[in-house]
């Protein structure tokens, strides 16, 4: 079986889509999430919202965008 990156890519950048929205929902609302035995503090989680919004937009472009060659 021969895993195809480019499905991989498309399937991740779902992935970091939705969790860069919540992480921007919770720290829009001044949430914390509880994680294991401490939590994410809001301003955490506004940070994480844009570092999974550009893997989002990275996996992206992987998965959608480029051309093979």
């Amino acid at each position: 079986m021969k895993i195809n990156k480019k499905e991989i890519s498309k399937f991740l950048s779902g992935a970091f889509f939705v969790t860069a929205g919540a992480s921007w929902y919770f720290a829009a609302v001044n949430l914390s999430v509880p994680f294991f035995s401490t939590s994410m503090s809001p301003k955490f989680l506004g940070i994480r919202g844009f570092f999974h919004f550009g893997m989002f937009l990275l996996t992206f472009w992987y998965g959608f965008l480029k051309k093979n060659r």
